[in-house]
């Protein structure tokens, strides 16, 4: 009796906070760098309208397709105000006539959301990925192997994207051989032996071949098992340059992040709603659960329908793909397995 008492508060408890997930209430803009020279007193509020501007910036850049920002990016600050929840000051710094400030950031989400409506813009989920990024170079007919693979040294030396973490491949005989033996056709092979020895649930392989002043890039994208294709030109005067060489991976690296945010769209006018079958023991594995499910983004509220049987029933009202659920919760340590359309989960061991 005392058992079925703790667990009923429990499943009431959650059911009354079931709006209320800090994860989920609100967007986050870590590290926010600001400074320059100090010429008035209010330097604190000067910079810190430049951080709530930077930080706008990179929120709109990272969750919001290249062709819905320019509007978005021109917004005025005080507009920008309105979406602040709350910020932190991390550092603070005067030294030398220059003031220095760090910041984290943290945006409304309702409020912003509902703007986006109002636009008819969608987004896509405020998460860090991993990217494998392979690239194969070739000048003239001759490939170059990963110590003169001029994009494979360059790749990672800016960052520009803050949720995108880009993995490059070991260097493998098997696979450079595989590609020579392939070197004419690469395009229309399937290279997908190359990348699916990584645990990495996205890749992208990226053929560039360069001949003539003239550049042709062909992408190769598999995002959680979807494929997406997409073929670039550039017209180059010298390869030898490092600066061109950046632009040229800035612009491959803003492709592939725009194919990341198109797969992963959250459209937020039309929610969907699934329940849940997960296998609970306990009190304590049932807090696990909540736990687990309140940092998937794309889950806007649940609730708790049945606890019976170390069977829990857990109805969530969520945005976007079914596929990106099922990935999101995989990728906070569930197993899902479909039974006569039943979703039916448990918690990895």
């Amino acid at each position: 009796m005392k058992k079925f008492i703790i667990l009923f508060l429990i499943i009431l408890f959650f059911n009354k906070t079931q709006n209320v997930f800090a994860s989920n209430s609100v967007f986050t803009v870590d590290n926010i760098e600001v400074g320059g020279p100090i010429k008035t007193t209010n330097n604190r509020e000067k910079y810190l309208n430049l951080a709530f501007k930077k930080g706008f910036s990179k929120l709109i850049t990272a969750i919001i397709k290249k062709e819905d920002q320019k509007e978005l990016l021109s917004m005025e600050l005080n507009n920008i105000k309105n979406f602040i929840s709350s910020y932190k000051i991390l550092e603070e710094k005067n030294y030398i006539n220059n003031y220095n400030l760090k910041i984290n950031l943290f945006f409304n989400r309702v409020q912003i959301e509902r703007f986006l409506i109002s636009k008819n813009i969608s987004y896509s989920e405020m998460k860090k990925f991993d990217m494998l990024i392979y690239p194969i170079y070739i000048t003239g007919s001759e490939l170059q192997i990963i110590s003169k693979n001029k994009f494979y040294v360059d790749w990672n030396k800016t960052s520009i994207y803050d949720n995108a973490n880009f993995i490059l491949p070991l260097q493998n005989l098997d696979d450079i051989n595989f590609i020579k033996e392939n070197l004419s056709k690469l395009e229309e092979t399937d290279l997908s032996r190359l990348v699916k020895n990584y645990e990495i649930t996205n890749s992208t392989i990226i053929i560039l071949r360069y001949n003539q002043k003239k550049l042709d890039v062909f992408l190769k994208s598999n995002l959680s098992g979807i494929e997406k294709l997409k073929k670039i030109d550039f017209k180059i005067e010298n390869l030898d340059n490092e600066d061109i060489r950046n632009d040229i991976i800035s612009s491959l690296k803003s492709y592939i992040v725009e194919l990341w945010k198109e797969e992963n769209l959250i459209d937020i006018s039309t929610p969907s709603f699934i329940t849940l079958n997960i296998n609970a023991k306990n009190s304590k594995s049932l807090k696990e659960i909540i736990d687990k499910i309140k940092k998937i983004s794309s889950i806007d509220s649940f609730s708790i329908e049945n606890f019976d049987n170390n069977l829990v029933k857990i109805k969530i009202k969520f945005f976007g793909k079914i596929k990106n659920l099922q990935n999101n919760l995989i990728e906070n340590g569930f197993e899902v397995q479909f039974v006569d359309d039943q979703w039916n989960l448990k918690i990895i061991s």
